[in-house]
Order: structure tokens, then sequence, then C-alpha cells
């Protein structure tokens, strides 16, 4: 008798197109959820492969249980009651302590220096099988770790503390009725079904007020976990968060009103995040004003997002659409080669870099396909978005739409070309620039329009003034030039030399989301400002629409600092569109050339006005000169 042959996820070119556009079907978004059940699955059968031999190399005193103990457990609990498997295999840490264990085991990572030594966690896999026994009342008696005490039960929660010391060994005796979770000093009585309190037992807490999903195969949750040891993508162990109950009830209604959101106005929307996130990993950031919230999803944890507090519901549903299209993402290039796979990966370290819109950083070819998918969705939202609301809200909805649907549009024209996709990744990114390309007629309201183009254009010649050089030597025959009166040589080609620590904090955009979403408190911190420094005053000013005193504000920015390239750039976008000459376009699409030229020119003792060299270097060859008081 042969083995019955493995079935194979396979994803048509329908579905690709499909999951391109946002609009998969029912049974499209389960394909990527069982096709991350089973590499989870392939993963625990590779850590039970290695357990035995990685066990006997540990410190651990008397050694630790075989992991064919848990495995047993696990199968004899799946016959008895496989929804109790299901949902610890659910739980998104599972699968980031297992990743993360096997790269340890295969010295494919190097070991962190507050990681959980290799017994304790080879040991969470009877962890696993402790908590399926759990939820299904099967008799059982297991070792398990504890770290400060406290002992994890993935898909459910926290029990202790039991100990003191940072690792130790705990015991889960398991009956119809319950567990009882021993350790050193304590223990912690467990009921069934498990309680939503008591003493010694910090559960993930369900988010309350959702309404009843329509779909009954759609997954329970989500849920907000402040207490697994595996939450955080970065750090682990991590040990419970402290989080109060007013701070909760606060989580809840934004969570649960931007659920509430998506189902009114974007149902595929809400459908996919009903299916992909499971778990909301709350943030220690500040509550977001005007539009930041760091958010982040991981290839390791599929179904578990980190977010910090938004500040509204549509705010909550457009993150939450955001990184819902990244948990797509991750699960799909689980199944098809969009881009192709370079020596360098993960970490594409060679390969070639590019202006992502929405970041700060030159971003890979990959991180420029994620940006594009999950930015698609949440344009779509706002665009959405825009046919339900009146007013301020209004105002708000339009910009956000107006300038994603620019960043897209400049996005998928550079990742269309990009020889580092597939096939298979060039019709999905075709698919989504041809839905991009049908919202390029939308009509928005003047202001938020204009902000918005003001937005992308400020953005785009940042990135390029931190990120793009033109050579030493260039600069110089160009300084040259100038000082001898002479017209512009062709301008040289630029090189991109990524400067992380040029970066800084946006602070336009959440001005222009401050200004459109609430523009009498705006107007009052605007008048606080008066008197305070020229950059704030002037980014004030320019969202306001006051050309004047943003030109005022950014021209005595320059004062102070006269190599200071966002000033120029400010003051540039600060003229009308229709005063702009071929020296604000040269200053606006190439910064870098002038401010390699104006350090050149400097070097030598001159000192230029920006623009009138910007004017100059744009004139391509057409006799202008500069001037002698410039020189």
């Amino acid at each position: 008798m042969t083995a019955r042959p493995l079935d194979v996820h396979r994803v048509s070119l329908e579905s690709l197109r499909a999951i391109a556009a946002g609009s998969a079907n029912e049974a499209e978004l389960h394909l990527l959820c069982s096709a991350q059940r089973s590499q989870l699955l392939l993963v625990l059968r590779a850590l039970l492969d290695h357990f035995d031999e990685a066990a006997r190399r540990t410190r651990h005193p008397g050694g630790f249980p075989p992991g064919g103990v848990a495995w047993r457990l696990l199968c004899t609990t799946e016959r008895h009651a496989p929804e109790a498997v299901e949902m610890v295999l659910a739980d998104p840490t599972v699968m980031a302590w297992a990743l993360r264990l096997l790269r340890r085991l295969g010295g494919s990572a190097a070991k962190p220096a507050s990681a959980a030594p290799l017994w304790a966690e080879l040991g969470q896999f009877h962890a696993l099988a402790a908590a399926a026994a759990v939820r299904a009342g099967v008799p059982a008696m297991l070792r398990v770790p504890a770290h400060r005490g406290m002992v994890w039960l993935p898909g459910a929660g926290m029990a202790g503390p039991v100990a003191r010391r940072r690792w130790s060994e705990a015991q889960i005796r398991v009956g119809r009725e319950g567990a009882v979770v021993h350790g050193e000093l304590a223990q912690v009585r467990l009921s069934r079904p498990l309680p939503a309190s008591a003493p010694g037992w910090r559960p993930l807490r369900p988010v309350r007020g959702l309404a009843p999903c329509a779909d009954e195969k759609a997954q329970a949750g989500p849920w907000l976990d402040t207490v697994t040891p595996y939450r955080d993508f970065t750090r682990y162990p991590r040990s419970p968060g402290r989080s109060g109950e007013r701070r909760l009830r606060l989580w809840e209604d934004r969570v649960a009103g931007a659920y509430a959101l998506l189902d009114r106005e974007s149902p595929a929307d809400a459908a996919a995040l009903r299916a992909f996130v499971r778990v909301l990993v709350p943030r220690s950031f500040r509550t977001a004003g005007g539009g930041l919230v760091a958010s982040a999803s991981s290839l390791d944890a599929f179904g578990a997002v980190t977010l910090s507090l938004p500040y509204d519901e549509t705010q909550a549903a457009a993150v939450l659409v955001h990184e819902t299209r990244h948990q797509q993402l991750n699960a799909l290039l689980s199944l098809v080669h969009l881009v192709r796979v370079t020596e360098d990966e993960p970490g594409e370290s060679t390969g070639r870099l590019y202006f992502a819109p929405w970041r700060s950083d030159p971003r890979p070819v990959r991180g420029l396909f994620h940006g594009v998918f999950a930015f698609a969705g949440v344009a779509r939202f706002w665009r959405t978005h825009r046919r339900h609301v009146t007013g301020n809200e209004a105002q708000r909805a339009d910009f956000e739409f107006a300038v994603l649907r620019e960043q897209l549009q400049e996005a998928v024209a550079v990742l269309v070309s990009d020889d580092g996709l597939t096939e298979a990744g060039r019709v999905f990114v075709e698919e989504i620039a041809a839905l991009v390309g049908t919202w390029q007629e939308d009509v928005v309201s003047d202001r938020p329009g204009a902000l918005a183009r003001h937005y992308c254009a400020l953005r785009r010649s940042l990135w390029r003034a931190r990120h793009l050089e033109i050579t030493r030597s260039a600069a110089e025959q160009l300084a040259a030039a100038w000082a001898a009166g002479h017209p512009a040589p062709a301008l040289p080609i630029s090189i991109l030399r990524p400067r992380p620590d040029l970066i800084r904090l946006d602070t336009f955009g959440p001005l222009a989301r401050y200004f459109l979403s609430a523009p009498e408190p705006f107007a009052r911190r605007r008048r606080q400002e008066e008197n305070g420094d020229p950059a704030r005053r002037a980014e004030y000013a320019a969202v306001a629409g006051n050309a004047e005193e943003a030109a005022l504000g950014y021209t005595e920015w320059a004062a102070r600092d006269s190599q200071n390239i966002e000033a120029w750039i400010g003051a540039a976008l600060a003229l009308p569109e229709h005063a702009r000459g071929a020296g604000v376009a040269l200053l606006l699409d190439r910064p870098e050339v002038v401010a390699g030229v104006h350090r050149a020119i400097a070097a030598v003792g001159g000192s230029p006005a920006p623009l009138d060299l910007a004017a100059w270097l744009g004139a391509d060859g057409t006799g202008l000169t500069p001037s002698a008081t410039d020189a």
C-alpha cells in the first residue's frame, strides 16, 4: 500500500489577476490561508525531525521529554477535537516561534543576546500540545518552559507567574474539567472552557463590539495580544505588557469601528481582513495624530499585525487594509514567484534600489512590489470612502486618494519595467497598473488636490536630494563654468548613494491632514507658531495656502543654513505653479545637481542664490549666464 500523494496548492492565472485587482473571492482567500497552514505543518514536522538530536545538545538538567511525546498528544487531540488543535495552530505567534527555532537549529540565524536557551525554545513544542489538550479536555501531563514564571499556552494566553527565575520549568496537568499549571513557587488553576479571567491567567483578548460575520467559515477573532512571548517581530521572548483596561477598551472601540466601516463601504476589504488578520499587537507608540501610525506585518507571523493606536476608526480601517494587503501578498509569494530570486536574498543588498514614493529610504524591487500592492488597496479604500462622507472628512479622503493615486502611477511605471519580475509578477503589476490608470480622471476638490501635488513633489525632491549625488569632478566642472560666466554644460548623471542619516520625520503630510480634518484647531496651532521656528512657520503657511508667508519662512530658514536643500525645495514649491520657470523645474526634478554645484562654488568662496543657480543649470545651453553679483 502506497501513501496518498500530497495535494498541491495552485494559483490559476485568473486567480492571480483577481488577487492583484483586489477582487479575490472566498475560494481564493481560502487557498492563500490554507497554503500558510500547510507551510506551518511542514515547519512543525521539520522541527520534530530535529527535536531529539537538538535536545541532546542542550544543557538542561535532567534532559527534556522527546518531541514525539508532544506530537502524539497533538495527534490524539486532533482525533478527539480537531477544532482545539486548529485554535492553537491558528495563533500567528506559533509560526513565529517555529520558524525562528528552525533557523536556529539550522544555523542560519544568529542567536540574539536576549533569546531563550535552546531547551526552552524546544520545550514550547510541548506547550503547543498542552494548549490543545487543555482546550479539548484530553488528559495529559507535560513539562513546559516558563519565562519569568509565565507559561505560554499558544492560542489562549499566559499562565503565571509560578516561579521567579528568568527561565525555569513548569508542569501542566490536564484533566477533563480543566488544568493546573505547577511551578517552583505557585500554581494556576484553569477551568474548561478557558476562562475570560482568573487569578494568574492572562488570556488573549477578543475584540468586543464586532458585528457577527455572515460567513460561517470565516475565522474567529481578532484578538488583542499583549501577552504572548513571540508577539514582537524583532525582539523575543517578551514578557506580558501592562496595558490598562481603559486603554484596551479604546483599542476595541477603534478596531470594532474600523471593521464596521469596512463592512459598510468595502465588503471585499472586510472579507480579506477577516480571512488574513487574526491577532492585533498594540504597539508602544504615541497615539497617532494627523495621520501617523506605526504598523507592520512579518513573513514569520502570518495573521499578526502590530500597530500603534489610530486616532479614529477611519484611520484604523485604512491601516488594517494596508496590513491585510501585506498579509495577502506574503501568502501569495509562498506559492508564486513574482520577483526573481537572487543570490543576495533575502536582503537583496546588491540589487537595484528604487524611489518608493511612500518611503523615505531607497527600496529593493521586492519592497517596491509590496508597497505598490498594499497602497493600491489603501487608495481604493479612500476612493470608495469619499462617496460616503462629507465636509472635512471628504476633504481628508480626497487628499489621501489624490496622493496615493499619483504615487502609485509613478511607482507602477517603474516596477513594470524592472527585469527582476517574473512573468507572473509582470501580469500582477500590469493588473494593478490598469486599475490605477482608471483612477486618473477622478475629480478631487481643489485644495486637497493642490496639497496632494505639493506633497508628492516635495517627497520626490527630498528623496533625490538625500540619496542621489553627482561626482565631485562633475560638480567642480559646472562650478568653473558658472564662475567663468559660461552657459551651463550638459548635466551629468546622478549616482545613488543611500543616506539614511539625512532622513527626518515627515511633517508636511501630517500638517496637511490636520488642516483638512480640523481647520480651526490647525489655525490656532499656526498662530502659536508665529514667532517660532521658521521651517515650521513656512510649512504651516504652505499648507494653509499662503504662498507669500511660506516664501518668507523658507527664505529665513535658508539664511540660517545656506546649504539646507530642504529650504530651497520648500521655497520653490511655495511659488504658484504658473510662475515656476526652468530653474524651479530643475531644482525640483534634480535637486542633487543644484546641491552638488552649490557646494563646489561655496568651497571656493562663492554664494549663489539657489534658484538663480538652478535657472542657469536648467537653461540647457540656451546662453543664460550667471549674474556677476552671484558669482
